[in-house]
Parts: C-alpha cells; sequence; structure tokens
C-alpha cells in the first residue's frame, strides 16, 4: 500500500507527472523548473496545479459525523485515533493533513511557474486561458489551506488571526523565509486570484474539462469561497450563474446510479458511476492518492470511527427532518454489524499498479470537489442570509425533489413545526438541531432556515469532509461519545467548544520546526 507521495512545494518537473519526497517544503532549490521550455509547456504544466492528497478523510473523522463504535475498536490504526480526539498529529498516513500541506504548496508552486511563463512570454492571447486555470489552481489550494490549518474567517478577527503563507511567485532561494499571513490577507489574495481568473477561463482548453478549472466548475468555487467569505451577495451571484434559472436536469441523476446493483459489488459500480465527467451535476473531480475508497467502501476499514447506523438514524440520513420523507433515491448502504457502517457509494478505491506480479501499487480515488447539488444549497444558505426566505425555500425544494422519492415539499410551516418540536441536540440525545454559534447575527426566522438547510448540506456533502467547515463556520460544539450495541451512549470528557483553537488543525511538525508559527503550543 502507499503510504507517502508528495509533490515537492520547491520543484517542477519536466512533464510534471512524477512526485518528489521532501521532508522539508523550506530548503529545496527549485532548480527542475529550467527544464520547462516554453509557453507550449503550459497546458501540460497545469496538470499538477490540483493536489493530489485533499482534506475529505482527516475533516469527516474531526466532524459530527462520525462517532466512536466501540464493537470495531480493532479497526482503527492511532492516525485515525488522533484525528477523531482533535489531537496534533504525529502519525502519518496516506490521508494526513501534512500530504495536503505539501500537495497544495506543491500544486501553487506549479501555478506560479505557469503564470510566471506566461508572464515571460508577454501574455499572449492564446495562453489567457492558461492563465484564468492557474490563478483559479493557486487561489483554491490556498483556500483548502486556510480552511483546514486556520480558524474559519471572521470579520472581526481575521485580520489578526493567523492563516497560512501565500505564495505568489515560483521559489528561486535554496532556503526562502516564509511567514504566515493574516486569515483576512488569505482571503483577500484569493479573491483576487478568483476575480482575475474567473473571466479567463474557456471550456475549450482540454478535450476532458472537468479535470480542470472549467467555467461553471470556477463559478462553483467563487460561490463557496464566497459564501465562507460572508460575501452572500456574490455567494449567491456565482451560484446562480452555475445554475441558471432552471436546475432541471443539472443535478445528479439518480436514476443513472439506481440502474446499477447494489450490495458490495455493485456499490464499487456506483461508485465510479458518481464520479463520471459525463454526470451534468459534476463540475470539477480531482484524482487523488487516498484510501478512501476503502474507509468509505465495504471494508472494515476506520469502522472504529464511521458513520454508523445510530449517527444516520439520529442525526443525519434517517433522522426526524422538516421535510417529512427519509426516503433518499440512493439510500445509505449498510455493512454488517458489529461494524456498522452506513455509507454511500462516493469514493471508488481505483488502484494503481505499481508491479503487476508482485500485485503492489498505490491506493487512489476521485474526489467530485465541485457539483451543481452543492451549489444550489450554497445559493440557498445566501438566500437566507440575504433574507429572501421564498428564494431559499424553491431551491431547497428543487434539491429536494430530485434527491428523494415521491412528493417532497417544504414549505415555512413545516420548518417552524420542527424547530419547535426537535430539541437541540445533545451528547445523549442527539438530534440533527444544532446550537449555532456563527461570528455573524442571525435573527430567530434565519435560524429556523440555516437549521433545515444545515441538515440538507449534511446529508449531501457525507463523507466529503464539507460537514467540518460548517461546524467552524456556524461554531458547532462536539461532544465526543461512546457508542456501543448500537444505541448505548457513554459520554466522554472531550468537548469542542466554539472557541476551541483545536479547531483550526496544527501545522506539521516539521513545518514548525523549519520556522513557522504553529497555531498554538
Amino acid at each position: 500500500m502507499k503510504l507517502k507521495k508528495y509533490i515537492t512545494i520547491c520543484g517542477v518537473t519536466s512533464a510534471l507527472l512524477s512526485l518528489t519526497s521532501c521532508n522539508d517544503f523550506l530548503s529545496t532549490l527549485p532548480d527542475n523548473r529550467a527544464e520547462v521550455k516554453g509557453p507550449e509547456d503550459v497546458r501540460s504544466l497545469l496538470i499538477t496545479a490540483y493536489p493530489e492528497k485533499l482534506y475529505s478523510m482527516y475533516c469527516e473523522y474531526s466532524s459530527d459525523n462520525v462517532v466512536h463504535n466501540v464493537e470495531a475498536d480493532a479497526n482503527t490504526k492511532p492516525f485515525y485515533d488522533q484525528i477523531y480526539a482533535w489531537e496534533d498529529i504525529t502519525e502519518t498516513d496516506n490521508d494526513d493533513p501534512r500530504g495536503t500541506w505539501e500537495s497544495c504548496y506543491g500544486a501553487i508552486q506549479t501555478a506560479n511557474a505557469a503564470l510566471e511563463i506566461i508572464e515571460k512570454a508577454g501574455n499572449p492571447a492564446n495562453l489567457q486561458a492558461q492563465k484564468g486555470e492557474a490563478l483559479l489552481c493557486r487561489a483554491f489550494n490556498h483556500f483548502v489551506l486556510v480552511n483546514v490549518f486556520a480558524e474559519a474567517y471572521d470579520p472581526a478577527t481575521a485580520a489578526s488571526k493567523l492563516g497560512v503563507p501565500y505564495n505568489t511567485r515560483p521559489e528561486t532561494t535554496l532556503k526562502p523565509i516564509y511567514t504566515r499571513e493574516s486569515i483576512a490577507g488569505n482571503y483577500e489574495h484569493i479573491a483576487k486570484d478568483i476575480e482575475e481568473g474567473l473571466p479567463l477561463i474557456s471550456d475549450n482548453s482540454y478535450s476532458v474539462p472537468k479535470y480542470h478549472f472549467n467555467k461553471k466548475a470556477a463559478e462553483a468555487f467563487a460561490a463557496r469561497f464566497y459564501l465562507y467569505y460572508q460575501k452572500w451577495d456574490l455567494a449567491k451571484k456565482y451560484a446562480s450563474q452555475v445554475l441558471g434559472s432552471n436546475v432541471k436536469g443539472l443535478l445528479r441523476d439518480y436514476d443513472a446510479l439506481l440502474a446499477l446493483p447494489s450490495g458490495s459489488d455493485g456499490f464499487k459500480n456506483r461508485a465510479l458511476k458518481f464520479i463520471d465527467p459525463s454526470n451534468a451535476n459534476n463540475l470539477l473531480l480531482i484524482a487523488s492518492y487516498s484510501g478512501l475508497g476503502r474507509i468509505y467502501g465495504f471494508y472494515t476499514i476506520g469502522a472504529r470511527y464511521t458513520h454508523s447506523d445510530f449517527v444516520a438514524a439520529k442525526e443525519t440520513v434517517e433522522a426526524t427532518n422538516a421535510w417529512g420523507s427519509t426516503e433518499l433515491k440512493l439510500k445509505g448502504e449498510h455493512v454488517q454489524e458489529p461494524y456498522r457502517k452506513i455509507l454511500f457509494p462516493r469514493y471508488p478505491e481505483q488502484f494503481e499498479i505499481t508491479d503487476r506480479i508482485a500485485g503492489t501499487g498505490y491506493l487512489r480515488t476521485t474526489q467530485v470537489e465541485f457539483t451543481t447539488d452543492e451549489t444550489l444549497l450554497i445559493k440557498a444558505e445566501a438566500e437566507i442570509m440575504l433574507g429572501e426566505k421564498e428564494a431559499a425555500l424553491a431551491d431547497m425544494n428543487a434539491y429536494l425533489s430530485n434527491a428523494y422519492s415521491g412528493q417532497v415539499e417544504l414549505t415555512e410551516q413545516k420548518i417552524k413545526t420542527w424547530n419547535k418540536e426537535t430539541k437541540y441536540s445533545t451528547p445523549q440525545l442527539p438530534t440533527p438541531r444544532k446550537q449555532l454559534n456563527p461570528s455573524w447575527t442571525i435573527t430567530p426566522e434565519q435560524e429556523e432556515y440555516l437549521q433545515v438547510l444545515l441538515h440538507l448540506r449534511r446529508i449531501e456533502t457525507i463523507h466529503t469532509g464539507l460537514r467540518w467547515f460548517d461546524v467552524k463556520r456556524y461554531g458547532i460544539e462536539i461532544t465526543r461519545v461512546d457508542v456501543s450495541d448500537g444505541s448505548k451512549v457513554t459520554v466522554t470528557s472531550n468537548v469542542l467548544k466554539k472557541d476551541d483553537k483545536r479547531r483550526a488543525l496544527q501545522l506539521p511538525a516539521d513545518v514548525i520546526t523549519a520556522g513557522l508559527a504553529p497555531n498554538r503550543k
């Protein structure tokens, strides 16, 4: 099994298809960039401007989407234990935060190298689409990093809170000096790169545009970014550009998924169909070195901490909700006791064979990073914050009519009734309705709508790690519990408070040793 595979932040190979291990990204000379000969190489260069180590696994394990399944205690490893407990990570893994750090900065280095080539070529018209893609890639990689390794954006504190280094030029020195920019500075730079790059994006640049920042993917990224930035009008603007005036035919085609068999064998084929670039709802696909295909597959791997039948029944897909139906078209698959996984086919296992005789290679998967489905819910959330509750209700109903079987309709009265009858979640009696502590002001009516919207987001983004960012944005507190026999709850003393510094994952140890300020001491 693959243990580590990193792009170095400090070097770019001629084809940029091979990856280099790097123990210290602050001390490698970028001398390989000389092998990139000219503007004609920019298109192939940008293939590796996307991270090959994403955030999904450890962000999902940090969230309230998983609990400790006591019967499956043997199905873990120290890395999982540390992530679930919000500890500083000392273990290494295929899906660890250090991999994201190095992979994202390696991708940023590639984007900056491409931008430098374009600049030195005189910024020609035939490379404007590649310039746009490079800017979007640089923005996206920094967006991932600041949301993983810093606190959620809060306009009142962002100027004084540590973000991440924002790199805008290729490295040319042996030991460059890096400093952590503020969160506010990070967001300002990301916004600048998005606004400059998005108009340049062309869907005609690649034969399979969904593995690159095509126009709709770039707009979906802008919508998510501005939602996190609390720029509700811009979040709605870009989401609307993705979706147009009629979302019918743009959302996930569940009939195509359901036409494939269920069960363990069918699950793999459904996962492959889920990531199919021909799906209208899939906007950006990112290939990754990852074990997610096994963690969220019919295996015992990762069963100690999992989206179990307990979480499903109390908080997510099978919990009592405001719209009155739990009949998802694509139902979760149950892995037998004692493992108790409730899974959705999102991550196919794509094994890259390196030695056919020995049967060895690398675990891979593909992440659907942006979809029209999530973008529709971004639009609804922005509308709630803009006071446009009728528009938000219409968008939530458009989502429900596509994802659920039968006649499902959400009304204002249903929202009010569910909020009145559903108590706030507690460790002993969990519900989907969490105490919200956002950094911005919300009215009681907005909270009612947001409770429903966040429940829908939680279901739509299950397994992806995006729930963790919602937990951070809304200051949702989490108490870790041990669940035995499927329903017996033992409450632990490990509580993630709304202002808990552990919401920002600690920087990799070697990065701190190299001189960057840690999140906490």
